[in-house]
């Protein structure tokens, strides 16, 4: 694929030029910086041109992207590392739908398909069952809790009945909140043999969604919810067909390799995908149209790690105690489908990794704050370590912000969650986050020379420090996947007390019920907001067409505004 890349750029100067007037004075980076922002600078420019059409996953504009990264990789000097020269081939799916020969009867009552039952995203594609039936309850095993629904049940090559509801109801207080992700019950009845679940509720708690995820890993067992009730069946017989439809299309990482013949391998990530023209999900845009060409998300991500990749392969004897993969990943905004392909691949089990970095959104520094933010620093102890160690000059990065976490919505989460110390670069929300104004003209490049020196300061101290110790983190995900949304980006900047409404998204709710930036949300409901885990766990305890309210502080003001979700 490498030598079929052109930019279908008239003028990569001219863009260039014009980028330049504008960022450059963001903040202007100084002598032994200048190269590295015009560095960045000529690999966003090409990767956020409208040529690549908003690097949709799968698309041709993506390929187009992944052909440019190969050849910048062949450039510079890297060993090809992937399956295919290059590049590590992945099935994205494009649509999974049931079809109408799918199935479900309990006892002799065929339920209707999409009525009384449907697959739901965690199910086969193909599979059946036919057999006995056990009702588990809520479908928890917890020795601390002194909660077993398994007691005195003979489960194994059988199917069962499962509660998607949680002892005590789905509030932030509950001891068995930790059980409310309904995947993590589902597994722990696969892992106890059962064949096939069948979902059901007894509350008011949200049935799940009916619309297949685009994704080609799942349980590998039959997975439907019935909205009868069935709690008051103990046993039965049930016969389950499952016949999903997905349609696909191929996507790539591309992996690059430098070997200083080390035990350990570091890996240098960032994802290359991005929206396309928002309207297949995740714009911020109530009608998009135009081409979201994801500039700072994250065409300033994969030119940080170009930009590291020249100067560890340029000064290879201050890097030499650990070889390095870099890698930039395919399908993040589908939900991590590049990093979580290549952890579970045989191309992972070829190296000892000892860390993981990640930048994912570094190219919007702002020039007044001049923060930095490293998520993820708990997910070992020699981060703090290493980086109360690593001065740079406070005229070019300030403060250096972190948080302790390793699940987020950024690649690094696949590593951590499979036991590898990772980090995440980035250097803030703003309001063109997902929406067709994050182009070139935004970027700070003289901020990211900054960042991107600290990196490979940070990096050279990092590379002397042996193998890293793996530490577990006590995780809040901060993926906001609930049932309802409050239409507003969080100042991820803000450490004060509640919430800092860092933009609202245009014509959604927070909009339109008053919120406004910079407005600090203190409580909603009746639970008090102390920080961001707070407000991500209350969302999730709202249903669609639920009443609150929501109190905030707008300056020296105190107001209470009216919200249905």
């Amino acid at each position: 694929m490498e030598a079929s890349f052109t930019p279908k750029i008239k003028s990569l100067t001219f863009l260039i030029l014009l980028a330049s007037s504008v960022s450059l004075l963001a903040q202007k980076p100084y002598f032994r910086d200048k190269k590295v922002a015009n560095d960045v600078l000529e690999y966003v420019s090409v990767l956020a041109s409208d040529s690549m059409q908003g690097r949709m996953t799968a698309s041709p504009g993506e390929r187009m992207a992944a052909e440019y990264i190969a050849q910048e990789f062949k450039s510079i000097g890297l060993a090809p590392a992937g399956q295919q020269n290059f590049y590590q081939p992945i099935i994205v799916p494009n649509m999974r739908m049931a079809n109408q020969s799918t199935m479900l009867m309990i006892a002799d009552t065929i339920l209707t398909l999409f009525t009384d039952f449907y697959p739901v995203s965690m199910s086969t594609n193909r599979g059946q069952y036919s057999g006995e039936t056990i009702n588990i309850g809520y479908g928890i095993a917890d020795d601390g809790l002194k909660h077993n629904d398994y007691r005195g049940k003979e489960i194994e090559g059988k199917a069962v009945l499962l509660n998607i509801g949680i002892p005590g109801g789905s509030h932030p207080n509950n001891k068995f909140i930790g059980w409310k992700d309904i995947e993590r019950r589902v597994e722990y009845a696969k892992s106890k043999g059962v064949l096939a679940v069948i979902l059901y509720t007894t509350d008011s708690t949200a049935a799940p969604s009916g619309t297949l995820a685009k994704r080609s890993a799942n349980s590998g067992i039959p997975v439907v919810y019935s909205s009868k009730d069935l709690g008051t069946i103990t046993s039965t017989v049930s016969e389950i067909i499952i016949d999903i439809l997905m349609l696909s299309t191929n996507g790539q990482n591309v992996l690059g390799y430098i070997d200083n013949g080390a035990q350990n391998t570091v890996i240098i990530g960032a994802h290359h995908d991005h929206l396309g023209k928002g309207r297949k999900g995740g714009s911020m845009e109530k009608n998009p149209t135009e081409i979201h060409n994801g500039a700072d998300d994250n065409a300033s991500g994969i030119a940080g790690l170009l930009v590291l990749a020249k100067e560890v392969k340029r000064k290879s004897r201050k890097y030499k105690n650990n070889n390095y993969l870099f890698i930039t990943f395919t399908g993040k905004e589908q939900g991590l489908i590049g990093s979580k392909h290549f952890i579970n691949s045989e191309l992972y089990a070829k190296y000892n990794v000892n860390y993981m970095l990640n930048m994912d959104m570094i190219g919007h520094l702002d020039s007044t704050s001049k923060t930095l933010i490293i998520n993820g620093v708990g997910t070992s102890p020699a981060w703090k370590e290493v980086m109360a160690k690593t001065r740079i000059c406070k005229r070019k990065i300030a403060e250096i912000k972190t948080t302790e976490g390793g699940i987020s919505t950024s690649d690094h989460t696949s590593f951590y969650q499979n036991g590898i110390p990772a980090i995440h670069f980035f250097t803030g929300q703003h309001r063109h986050y997902h929406t067709s104004t994050d182009d070139v003209a935004i970027i700070n490049a003289g901020g990211e020379a900054f960042v991107l020196r600290y990196m490979w300061k940070l990096m050279r101290k990092l590379d002397k420090q042996g193998k890293f110790s793996y530490t577990k983190t006590k995780d809040v995900s901060t993926m906001f996947d609930s049932k309802v949304s409050l239409g507003i980006t969080p100042d991820y900047e803000y450490t004060g007390i509640g919430l800092r409404v860092g933009d609202t998204e245009m014509d959604k709710l927070g909009e339109s019920a008053g919120l406004k930036k910079g407005d600090i949300i203190l409580q909603m409901g009746s639970t008090k907001i102390q920080h961001i885990q707070d407000y991500k766990t209350v969302l999730n305890t709202f249903n669609p067409g639920e009443k609150i309210t929501v109190t905030v502080q707008r300056g020296t003001e105190i107001k209470i505004l009216k919200v249905q979700f």
